[in-house]
């Protein structure tokens, strides 16, 4: 490649580097001479094994870029910058800025030299040169992880690591995003080392979360999808893409993204000798076992024509089981269940079956041909659920539309032959953009704060066969090649003539005329002259060459016309010439799957099929059609300022191209009117989205250099690697480097970060000033070494890594006075601690001997007083004994002489039945009291009997019914009836639906809105929001694990869990669609929606819909937020049609609430009282508490007011949205992380009363854990 270099370049390069030569010579000569002897040492030795570098280079090399023998001769490392590192060995020169012999000669031979070292990287300033060692080196160890993590670039010897490190830098402290941009030819190790990369950025965070498995993950599913073996490379990435590492606040990881770019669907159907398909195909008729096999009728890999025409179906070295096995553990990381994936296989396998289908010609056309051809055809039906004979035709026919009518035009074998191919294409390239956009759903992060690009795109390409898939690709590297040029060359020489800093211009070959040669507008370019092709009708591959020809032929220095090829055409790109045939490049420009095929596909029974193949442009949304829109919408809000920079690249090329909304699909139709975007179009744009992506950030590069096309370990080839560091503009990139300041600081920031090596220097004055009286104490060499600018100070890379150094020695200095002086007070505090601890223990002891002696005595004088007390209580009751005694023996006496007296007057008969009466009557009093005692012991009235009692003590235990909804009880619905639902206590519920008829094939879909505006939803290709909240379980698990009741089991059961749910989302509405052809719900029968507890399987609530009509769909019910920690269910049932959920978001707009108009408040909360929910009585302990504000989604907290009935908060807020309600919710908090819900207070915006200090009570509600009240303050603001 290198006789087709420009003439120019080779003259500018042979000039620059005589020029360069004679001033190092010049500057260095005795340094030059002094390792002479050593240098020369190390190229014999190096000689005897390999040819030198003179001879090697002059046999394959032009003259005019052939270097001096002068150059040459110095070539070998030198010895004076050999050094040992803590990491290895070190060869040769690890910066190549630093190099004596600046000639791409010097350069191949210090890459040689640490080649056969296994040194693969090697820095030019901060590009790093990365050479494939093909074989597996131990350098990527997690001891290699920990050296490079938080070191700066050039401190260790050159890695991967470094660069990734270096961009993880500069998003923290520049805070800016970064890129790496990866390049290099098919086979030079793009993909390895993106995913060096990625593995490094997973590994430095010492944080082992899901999303950093899921972004490792993410490879081998791609690879399996999007790589194959190429002559070049056997792992060879056949589409572009650019993975952005997300990243949150505290610069961890949390979630990617990742664009795709030209998948080579030609691949499919054609592969050169010794080339694979894509490895998915391999993997399954290789890998799979015998019954996986058959259930997908595969046989071996010999049987099919898309994989056996190349001869080739290994790989060394690798095991297709075990990454088939891989691919299916990573598709299960991404929420791809087994029977998603069992779709997945039926649609790569009927890919596969489409290629073994042939056909013959007849009177009127073509048919399939032979019964092996007929069985591929019933595979393909069985797998896809497509209908046959509708298929045959569709494959053998192409639809024509005229004004009126369609024609369904007949079609020969070969072009029969050619539409099964685009069928093929088509399946398998839709899946692809499918499983991307599953990925992205899975590790994308909504809200972060910056993220790294890495670019992996396809490199420059050059085969025996040139077709449009390659001409796209090189156009992608012209494009990468001019960002490069720009980044620099362009823009660091901008800069140097802006700051007017001592500087020589360096000329470089730029390749803005090979870019407007391809995508200029006016005049017309290749691409916009094969638009203009692509739209007419009787445009042919003749017609296309002829007008390329007839516009670019002997007028421009870039194209030639081939004498005898008759439908190519020669391209000159910065890498090479390259001729390209045009046969085919206007049906692959047009990228149309025929309408007849699309409905077929899309007919489809199978509902995976039928949704995934739906020709809407809704589902799914392919990256192109995202990237065209996000660029238009850049373009219109920051378009005029981006252009007002006079240094930003200019890349645009004419602007987007003419046509209709981009198709995210092949085959699919847009609005009737509008024409179609081309293939070459939809490249372009989304090409343009990339430069104005990476021209946002700050770029890193890495150069990827193939060392041989053998694919050998240790085998440097010395020509291939010339041509490649040639056209890579690698010398004029060292010299740029070498000669200039890439390290910039302005002059307040250059004082600020490096007067703490010289804090003398007085920080008063003007900045520039301050700048160069800083740069003259720091004794550095201008302008040499530093330059001082307008606005910037320049340094040079290895001057920047010394003042880092003495910087970082001058703070550890100062850290180390600082630890000094904080270990001083540490331990005087400690001292003083201790100090008073021991006073405190002497007190202690100086007091606690005479208590002690004190306590002792007290205790003994207390026995004693206690023993006399009761020596004089027992002589008291001995005194109070004999006075009771002499009274007693007084009264009976008393009594007897009265008794005597008594029967002397009336007789001792009678005096004796007086007596016995009285006897009587005390027995008779002494039970009544008994009696008395034991009913008041039992609890009883004296005067009730106990049947009146019992039945007293029902009546007391009777409770009034709850009519209010509980956990415990269903209740039966009414059509556009709501009920509340209790959901405060764990947020999960499930929305189960059922109806009569298994037979019919219906789907259930749940609708996530806000108010009117959709914003996610579920179903069951797509079983979980993007939040989790809410999950289809039939998609979930690939099967019906529900819950079943004694009314029968539901057909569907939908997880949700209200408390996760965002708050951007306040409406689900859950869709029943019917996806069985011809059917309608008059012939189902008892279908119902209910609520269902996850924790309990109770069951809250039934709506039974009655049969209806004709419809396709019916909409069930709805939950909708009363407030924000309140949800309520309304029963709809209301018939609709449609066949996907899709077809439902403009549907169920009626049964949707308007956005509210945006008001503002300001809501102060003064207090609170906390009353017993049950007895309404002030609780007797008080509980720490505190209040939040919501409105819309804005929510703010209040202090804890600490153990009180009666909190007082005092605090104001400002809250604005779209609403209806202000709620004020009251916790409780115990402990440092319990926080329970005690009650709320709903306010409606409608009756505030602005300005005027309102009590509102607590809501009356089965979750309400309090009663009281809350005193607020209301402003309206706007």
């Amino acid at each position: 490649m290198a006789k087709d270099k420009d003439k120019k370049k080779s003259s500018s390069s042979k000039s620059s580097s005589k020029s360069s030569s004679s001033k190092s010579s010049s500057s260095k000569s005795s340094s030059s001479k002094s390792s002479s002897s050593s240098k020369s040492s190390s190229s014999s030795k190096s000689s005897s094994s390999k040819p030198s570098s003179s001879s090697s280079v002059a046999a394959t090399t032009p003259k005019k870029d052939k270097p001096t023998s002068s150059s040459s001769a110095a070539a070998p490392a030198a010895a004076t910058s050999k050094k040992e590192s803590v990491l290895g060995k070190s060869i040769g020169y690890e910066d190549m800025t630093l190099m004596e012999n600046m000639t791409l000669d010097g350069v191949l031979q210090n890459l040689e030299d640490r080649y056969v070292e296994d040194l693969i990287y090697t820095y030019t300033s901060t590009i790093l040169v990365a050479i494939n060692p093909y074989k597996r080196l131990p350098i990527y160890t997690s001891k290699h992880v920990r050296a490079y993590k938080g070191t700066r670039l050039g401190k260790i010897p050159p890695h991967i690591f470094a660069i990734a490190e270096t961009a993880y830098n500069g998003m923290v402290q520049h805070e800016l995003n970064q890129s790496v941009l990866v390049s290099g030819e098919s086979g030079a190790g793009k993909t390895e080392s993106t995913k060096l990369i990625l593995q490094f950025l997973s590994a430095r965070t010492e944080r082992t979360s899901n999303i950093e498995q899921m972004v490792l993950a993410s490879v081998p599913v791609l690879e399996s999808m999007g790589n194959a073996k190429t002559g070049r490379n056997d792992n060879s990435s056949r589409f572009g893409k650019l993975i952005k590492i997300q990243f949150d606040e505290d610069y961890y990881i949390i979630g990617s993204s990742m664009s795709s770019y030209l998948l080579e669907k030609s691949r499919l159907i054609f592969q050169s000798q010794g080339e694979r398909n894509f490895h998915i195909f391999y993997q399954m008729t290789n890998g799979m076992t015998k019954e996986e096999k058959a259930k997908y009728s595969l046989g071996p890999a010999e049987n099919y024509r898309y994989i056996n025409m190349s001869g080739c179906y290994d790989v060394k070295g690798v095991d297709e089981t075990e990454a088939l096995t891989e691919f299916r553990e990573a598709l299960a990381l991404f929420d791809v269940s087994p029977d998603l994936e069992d779709q997945m296989f039926r649609v790569l396998a009927s890919v596969l079956h489409l290629g073994n289908i042939s056909y013959k010609e007849k009177a009127d056309g073509s048919e399939i041909e032979g019964a092996e051809s007929q069985k591929q055809v019933d595979i393909i039906c069985e797998m896809m659920g497509l209908d046959k004979d509708s298929l045959k035709f569709a494959l053998t026919h192409r639809e024509i539309k005229m004004r009126t009518e369609l024609i369904n035009k007949p079609l020969t074998a070969e072009q029969a032959l050619d539409q099964t191919n685009a069928l093929a294409k088509y399946l398998y390239s839709v899946l692809f953009d499918w499983l991307v956009h599953q990925l992205n759903v899975c590790t994308v992060a909504e809200d972060f704060k910056a993220f790294i690009g890495v670019l992996d795109i396809f490199g420059f390409e050059v085969f025996e066969l040139n077709t449009f898939e390659q001409f796209l690709i090189n156009f992608a590297n012209e494009k990468l090649q001019q960002f490069f040029n720009h980044q620099i060359f362009k823009l660091e020489q901008a800069i140097y003539e802006e700051e007017k800093i001592d500087w020589t211009v360096i000329e470089f070959k730029d390749n803005q005329e090979t870019l407007d040669l391809i995508e200029k507008k006016r005049p017309p370019g290749i691409l916009p002259i094969l638009d203009e092709e692509s739209r007419f009708p009787r445009a042919s591959d003749d017609t296309l060459i002829a007008k390329l020809h007839d516009n670019f032929d002997k007028k421009h220095d870039g194209y030639a016309k081939p004498r005898l090829a008759r439908h190519k055409f020669v391209l000159t790109h910065f890498a090479g010439a390259v001729d390209y045939d045009v046969v085919g490049w206007l049906d692959k420009n047009k990228d149309e799957l025929p309408a007849n095929l699309t409905k077929v596909i899309t007919s489809a029974t199978n509902m995976f099929v039928a949704i995934l193949y739906s020709p809407d442009d809704e589902m799914p949304e392919s990256n192109l059609g995202r990237q065209r829109r996000e660029r238009n919408r850049s373009k219109k809000e920051g378009g005029s300022a981006a252009a007002a920079k006079s240094t930003k690249l200019d890349l645009s090329a004419g602007g987007p191209g003419r046509g209709g909304k981009g198709a995210g699909k092949a085959g699919g139709s847009g609005s009737s009117g509008a024409s179609k975007e081309t293939l070459g179009s939809q490249f372009k744009n989304q090409l343009q989205s990339l430069m104005d992506l990476l021209g946002k950030t700050e770029p890193f590069f890495i150069r990827c250099v193939k060392p041989n096309p053998q694919k050998i370990p240790n085998n440097f080839d010395r020509k291939l690697i010339y041509d490649q560091l040639l056209y890579a503009g690698m010398l004029e990139t060292i010299r740029i480097r070498r000669m200039g300041y890439p390290i910039r600081y302005t002059h307040t920031d250059f004082f600020k970060r490096f007067r703490v090596i010289c804090p003398e220097v007085s920080p008063s004055g003007d900045p520039k000033k301050l700048a160069n009286k800083l740069a003259v104490a720091l004794k550095l060499d201008l302008p040499m070494q530093c330059q001082i600018g307008l606005t910037k100070v320049f340094l040079k890379q290895e001057v920047a890594n010394e003042l880092e150094d003495r910087r970082n020695h001058a703070l550890t200095h100062i850290i180390k006075l600082v630890q000094v002086w904080w270990r001083m007070v540490s331990a005087r505090g400690h001292f003083c601690e201790s100090k008073a601890s021991a006073l405190l223990l002497q007190q202690y002891q100086r007091m606690i001997i005479p208590h002690r002696t004190f306590r002792q005595a007290y205790t003994r004088s207390r026995v004693l007083q206690r023993w006399w007390r009761m020596v004089l209580a027992k002589k008291k009751l001995a005194e109070i004994r004999e006075i009771k005694r002499k009274e007693e023996e007084a009264r009976r006496k008393k009594e007897e002489e009265e008794r005597k007296k008594r029967i002397a007057k009336l007789g001792k008969e009678r005096v004796e039945k007086e007596e016995a009466l009285k006897a009587k009557l005390a027995e008779e009093a002494d039970a009544k009291e008994a009696e008395k005692i034991r009913r008041l012991l039992a609890g009883l009235d004296e005067e009730e009997e106990p049947e009146v009692e019992e039945k007293k003590e029902k009546k007391k235990k009777k409770k009034k019914k709850d009519t209010r909804l509980t956990r415990t009880g269903s209740i039966m619905m009414g059509r556009n009836e709501v009920v509340e639902v209790p959901i405060n206590v764990d947020g999960k519920i499930i929305v189960g639906l059922g109806w009569k008829g298994k037979q019919f094939a219906m789907d259930a879909s749940c609708l996530m809105f806000r108010y009117k505006q959709h914003k996610d939803d579920v179903y069951k290709f797509k079983p979980r929001s993007k939040d989790g909240a809410v999950v289809h379980k039939v998609g979930w698990t690939g099967g019906l694990g529900l819950i079943s009741t004694i009314e029968g089991s539901d057909i569907h059961q939908i997880d949700v869990n209200l408390r996760k749910l965002t708050d951007k989302v306040n409406t689900l509405v859950f869709v029943v669609t019917l996806f069985t052809p011809g059917a309608n719900f008059s012939e189902i029968q008892d279908s119902y929606v209910r609520l269902i507890d996850s924790n309990s399987s109770k069951e809250y609530c039934r709506y039974t819909i009655e049969a209806s009509g004709k419809e396709t769909a019916k909409i069930m019910c709805k939950l909708f937020r009363y407030g924000y920690t309140a949800w309520r269910l309304k029963a709809i049932g209301h018939p609709s049609q449609g066949r996907l959920y899709k077809h439902m978001i403009s549907k169920v707009n009626a049964f949707l609430d308007p956005l509210p108009p945006k008001r503002s408040f300001k809501v102060t909360v003064h207090s609170a009282s906390i009353l017993d929910i049950n007895k309404r009585r002030i609780v007797v302990t008080g509980c720490s508490s505190f209040a939040e504000v919501r409105f819309d989604l804005a929510k703010h907290k209040t202090r804890v007011a600490k153990k009180t009935n009666a909190p007082s908060f005092e605090q104001t807020f400002s809250v604005s949205g779209h609403d209806t309600n202000i709620e004020i919710t009251l916790y409780t908090r115990k402990g440092f992380s319990k926080i329970s819900y005690l009650a709320r207070a709903v306010v409606p915006v409608d009756d505030v009363q602005s300005g005027k200090e309102m009590t509102y009570n607590w809501e009356d509600e089965e979750t309400a854990q309090c009663g009281g009240s809350v005193v607020v303050t209301i402003v309206t603001t706007k």
